[in-house]
């Protein structure tokens, strides 16, 4: 027994058989357990995907043990059909043991030595509504672990037996698809199956599938594509659009054939139409690539995931009405009682702090149970919202235009509360091209808040992707003030339930980040001012002339080297001196919470830019230097291989600080926008 342990766990199936023909103990080898989990060779031998070796070792077997084998179930309640539908791909594996469940007499089968104890009427239904310990049939369990062909083949042998896929204790086939992220077994459950009674259906958590696909923004090509590099974009678009080869799909038309609404029976027609001849030689081109280069067909992974979550969701969102919730504006008034003088952040800070400490210790309140309830609980479009998959929301809008105005029932939110407080940029910008978006904005949830006291608060503040804690927080400040923009005036100094306005809740929220970047952008400053300070110094002992001096001209005067020396030293000196006085600016700012939105960043950036022209300029200088003393002739290549080596370590630099520097375009960019407007208006106005 050893050595078959052994050949299985080395994937040798053939001196796996071969070892259980030659023994002894033959039969006693396969009915026995062979592994800890109470499986029997046989069971092992259904993992091969070999159907020549199942046959043969159950051939092996007198009809009163294949029926013992057939019902037999291991420690986990699994039984060789279970077995067959999680490892095998090939259905033929499923096949034989129908086959022989169908040929062996139902009473053999029944009183098999494995199922003695079992009621009558639980020993004698087909094996394909057998369950194991968790409550899951064999088609349940391909469902699960993605086995399409396996599921389909099964369910074809089953004949409309709806026992077969009956939900397992806490969730129907299709949320194990969906949480699986198998959205091929999920799109050809609902396109085949009894649908209607899974779509809306809720797990054991409370969620539909739509709600639990709305949970996962990795899922959709708007959360990879933004995050991904510019040659993973490039190839990401050139890859072929729609599924004419994603596994397990073909035989099924999962992309190609219209699909038919579930609710109404018409068809769905946007489809692309059949792949041209262009379209056929790029998906040929890509499919030579795939297998050589790893990282292309993980990318095409990725595409073809993204096709059939996006898909799934428009069949899930169609059948989708748990955004017909009215709106009760009573619920939620808007506040009279002015805001309280905030007489210190520090210490108002402290008391909210001490409240919230005091309201955590009796979080058995019903407040606190409904506030959970109500996040839990919220319709797949807030959900979406709030993970940012613009393809869901966009999807609601064509389907349902009327549900981008919904409001939870539970606690008063909307999709623009539910957008900015998870700083959904792309959920915002869709918003803001709706018609709808001042109703929006001019609503306040139940704790009495506006959506500028959502972008202001940071409880499901996520972090942020730029470099250093100053321009965090001017990212922070930028979306506030996008927001403030978008709420009417008078809600701005509208007060929530605890009285503060969005501006107070602004200055105490963030209390802490700006601490963060108060420390940070001084100790850049300080040290990027040595550096300006130090380049300034080398800059300015340059002035040695190299080459010598005859009388009051130096003997290089009129080669082209030396004055490119010349502009390059004395330009170096002008940026390293701009640098430091920018930092200096830097150090001696008030370092206040909105200082951080325009005037420190635009400092800091200045100064980096400077900083860096000047080091370009003085490594350019120091090459030219070197060029002159050693008499190179400045067309040869040599020339070129100095200047090559001196850029060196700027070029490392530039790319090391990288992100720092993208901000400098931008800022110019803004400036120059500014000015524009200004011209305008001034030209509008004579």
């Amino acid at each position: 027994m050893r050595a078959a342990q052994k050949a299985y766990r080395l994937k040798e199936w053939d001196k796996f058989k071969k070892i259980l023909a030659d023994s002894n103990n033959e039969k006693r080898d396969l009915l026995e357990d062979f592994d800890l989990f109470g499986n029997t060779a046989i069971n092992i031998a259904a993992r091969s995907d070999k159907p020549e070796i199942l046959k043969e070792l159950l051939g092996k077997l007198s009809e009163e043990e294949r029926g013992r084998v057939l019902r037999k179930k291991n420690h986990q309640g699994n039984t060789l059909l279970h077995e067959i539908a999680v490892f095998c791909k090939v259905v033929e594996m499923a096949d034989i043991v129908l086959d022989l469940e169908k040929t062996t007499p139902l009473p053999v089968l029944a009183e098999a030595e494995e199922t003695a104890e079992l009621p009558d009427e639980e020993k004698r239904r087909p094996l394909v509504e057998w369950t194991n310990l968790k409550g899951e049939t064999p088609v349940f369990r391909a469902a699960k672990f993605g086995k399409l062909e396996i599921l389909s083949h099964l369910v074809k042998r089953a004949q409309g037996n709806m026992k077969i896929h009956q939900e397992s204790p806490g969730e129907t086939i299709l949320h194990a698809s969906v949480n699986g992220q198998y959205f091929d077994v999920a799109l050809w459950i609902i396109m085949t199956m009894d649908k209607s009674s899974m779509v809306g259906k809720k797990n054991q958590n409370g969620l539909t599938c739509l709600q639990l696909l709305a949970r996962m923004p990795h899922a959709f090509k708007s959360h990879y594509y933004d995050n991904q590099e510019l040659i993973t974009k490039l190839v990401y678009k050139l890859l072929p659009d729609e599924g004419y080869d994603i596994e397990g799909c073909n035989s099924f038309g999962l992309l190609r054939s219209p699909v038919t609404d579930i609710e109404t029976g018409r068809q769905d027609d946007a489809r692309p139409p059949t792949p041209g001849y262009l379209s056929r030689v790029n998906f040929a081109v890509w499919k030579c690539l795939a297998p050589v280069f790893n990282w292309i067909e993980s990318i095409w992974k990725e595409k073809k995931k993204h096709q059939l979550a996006e898909r799934l969701a428009g069949l899930l969102v169609r059948c989708d009405y748990s955004w017909q919730l009215p709106y009760d504006e009573r619920k939620y008034k808007t506040s009279d009682e002015l805001p309280p003088v905030l007489y210190n952040v520090a210490k108002r800070k402290k008391e909210l702090h001490w409240r919230h400490k005091k309201e955590i210790i009796h979080m058995d309140c019903p407040k606190h149970k409904d506030e959970l309830k109500a996040y839990k609980h919220h319709p797949a479009l807030l959900i979406a919202a709030s993970n940012g998959i613009q393809e869901i929301l966009n999807l609601y809008i064509k389907e349902h235009p009327e549900s981008i105005n919904h409001v939870s029932k539970e606690d008063g939110q909307n999709l623009l509360h539910i957008a900015v407080r998870h700083r959904q940029e792309k959920i915002l910008d869709r918003l803001e091209k709706q018609p709808d978006l001042n109703s929006l904005a001019s609503q306040v949830n139940q704790e009495n808040r506006t959506a500028l006291h959502e972008v202001a608060g940071i409880d499901y503040y996520r972090g942020s992707a730029l470099a250093g804690a100053a321009f965090q927080l001017q990212e922070e400040l930028e979306f506030y003030k996008r927001v403030e923009k978008i709420v009417p005036p008078h809600l701005h100094m509208h007060c929530d339930d605890k009285r503060l306005t969005a501006g107070d809740l602004l200055d105490i929220a963030h209390d802490d980040m700006l601490a963060d970047a108060q420390k940070w952008i001084k100790e850049t400053a300080q040290s990027c001012s040595t550096v300006s300070i130090l380049v300034a110094s080398v800059v300015a002992a340059a002035y040695t002339i190299p080459g010598g001096i005859e009388g009051r001209s130096a003997l290089l005067l009129k080669t082209p080297v030396f004055i490119f020396f010349t502009t390059m030293d004395i330009v170096a000196l002008a940026f390293s001196l701009a640098s430091v006085v920018m930092f200096l600016s830097i150090l001696n700012a008030p370092f206040e919470l909105w200082d951080f939105h325009k005037s420190l960043p635009q400092r800091l950036t200045l100064g980096f830019a400077f900083l860096f022209l000047s080091l370009t300029t003085t490594m350019l200088a120091f090459s030219a230097t070197i060029l002159i003393t050693i008499r190179l002739q400045w067309k040869e290549w040599t020339s070129t291989l100095v200047y090559s080596a001196a850029l060196f370590p700027v070029t490392i630099f530039a790319l090391i600080e990288f992100p720092l520097y993208m901000k400098i375009p931008r800022l110019f960019f803004k400036f120059f926008k500014k000015m524009t407007s200004v011209g305008r208006s001034s030209t509008t106005a004579i």
